[in-house]
């Protein structure tokens, strides 16, 4: 039995009865306090729950993360902005030894403390007059341990895993010897499944942050924002910005929200979708909008709503709209079935591939290029009134959801992820293109991507908000 094992000691059912409810307005907007209590929860439990698991499923003694003040290491939520050398060690029982030889971050998560000469050197106090001997707690304290592997955060695969400047990275070896040195291996695996493994505190405050972003996201794709004929797609972005940021969910003081996009417009002139910000929102267009919340600057999140805009006398969007929306939203359930804990990656691609082709639809794989991807979608649907589809379901949680994001995720220009395998509580974004011809556009089909994030459990998958079930519309 594995550690990942040990760690369903609690219902998912129950993380329910724990989500705070989310109202409109200033009143979901956490204190300072709040914030930093449940930061402080998550990455003591984090470290209590996870890593041991995380350190021995791969067969490493010891890791050694190295971080520096003035340069942003990707795993810096984790570890409460520490800095220097972090190290934990497996001496065997239930917790791993947690050592930091530097400054910064939540003291009471670690066990050991180098000196304040050490802190001071890797400060970079009186550089170029230290004496290297300083060093030497640092080089004792592992000699002592002598561990079998060192992982340390360095590698050519994964970004969040290669925190490590080169110049670091040789003065560790400096500091360990030749004998030690040997014993290095990249801590990519440790870091992964460390990320990509949850506690139910994470996955409340994930649930939180879900609901904000749907609640933000439906109203922007309404009335309340959106007038036709004088509404433009960048303004529709610009309200969505600020409510984010009145509430401090923006990833950065540069960070955007992004723009709804049109995947089917009422100007006869525009086929294919186009997301220009001056485009002013017309009667009869089909929108789609896709952007993400960053909360407690520890989870990022990522799925799309889609809305229709009334043209006069209607009262819901055209049959051929409505037809080629069902066929996107009937395809989740087909392949949901598919997503299950102890599956890789690799697995659940061929088979949510061959449920859907059984299910009548056209495999149209991508590799995430935009107008190449929808010329290979035209080319497949051409005289047929099957549907296409796509498949991205990659992880989701502390990144965007991008290549750097780690853990198990299902899409052919994802292959290097092929071979992870979907654990217990998998936070993952349900992502997926269906490409359907209507009549009013011969050879220009409707794409619509439906995303949403959700969870994988030993049940399947689970929902963590309403998922996107219907056309959003706008009078």
């Amino acid at each position: 039995m594995t550690f990942r094992t040990l760690l369903r000691v609690a219902a998912f059912s129950a993380v329910v009865l724990f989500v705070t409810p989310i109202a409109y307005g200033q009143s979901d907007v956490m204190t300072a306090k709040v914030s930093s209590e449940i930061l402080h929860l998550m990455r003591k439990e984090k470290l209590d729950l996870i890593l041991p698991g995380a350190m021995r499923d791969n067969n490493i003694d010891m890791w050694i993360h190295v971080t520096r003040q003035g340069d942003p290491d990707p795993m810096v939520q984790q570890f409460g902005n520490a800095w220097g050398y972090i190290v934990f060690t497996d001496r065997g029982g239930d917790r791993i030894e947690r050592a930091l030889f530097g400054g910064g971050g939540s003291r009471e998560l670690f066990d050991i403390f180098g000196s304040r000469a050490i802190r001071m050197a890797i400060a970079g106090y009186d550089y170029g007059d230290q004496d290297f001997s300083v060093y030497d707690e640092l080089r004792n304290f592992v000699a002592e341990r002598n561990p079998s592997t060192i992982a340390v955060n360095t590698s050519d695969w994964l970004a969040i895993a290669d925190g490590i400047s080169h110049s670091q990275y040789v003065k560790l070896q400096k500091i360990l010897g030749p004998e030690h040195s040997k014993k290095i291996v990249s801590a990519e695996n440790v870091i992964t499944d460390f990320r990509a493994r949850r506690t139910q505190r994470e996955i409340v405050a994930y649930a939180n942050a879900l609901e904000i972003h749907r609640q933000i996201l439906e109203r922007s794709l309404s009335n309340e924002v959106i007038t036709p004929g004088e509404t433009t797609l960048g303004e529709v972005g610009a309200w969505v910005r600020e409510q984010f940021h009145q509430r401090g969910l923006l990833r950065g003081p540069d960070a955007g929200a992004g723009s709804p996009g049109i995947l089917y417009s009422a100007t006869a002139s525009k086929l294919g979708r186009f997301d220009d910000d001056d485009y002013v929102i017309q009667r009869g267009d089909f929108l789609t909008f896709d952007t993400g919340v960053r909360y407690l600057d520890y989870f990022s999140t990522d799925y799309k709503r889609n809305a229709y805009v009334l043209r006069e006398g209607e009262t819901a969007p055209p049959e051929s709209i409505q037809h080629a929306f069902d066929r996107a939203v009937g395809a989740r359930e087909i392949m949901r079935k598919e997503i299950k804990v102890g599956r890789t990656a690799g697995q659940t691609l061929a088979a949510s591939v061959e449920a859907m082709e059984a299910a009548g639809y056209i495999y149209t794989p991508f590799t995430d290029i935009g107008e190449d991807d929808y010329m290979l979608v035209q080319e497949a649907l051409i005289n047929t009134d099957k549907s296409g589809f796509s498949i991205d379901f990659h992880s989701q949680g502390n990144n965007s959801g991008s290549l750097v994001t780690v853990g198990p995720s299902v899409a052919p220009f994802r292959s290097d992820r092929d071979h992870l395998v979907i654990q217990e509580n998998h936070m993952f974004s349900f992502e997926y293109m269906v490409h359907t011809n209507v009549p009013e556009r011969p050879g220009y089909p409707v794409s619509i991507n439906i995303e949403g994030n959700h969870i994988v459990t030993s049940r399947g998958v689970e929902y963590l908000y309403p998922p996107n079930e219907r056309i959003l519309l706008i009078y």
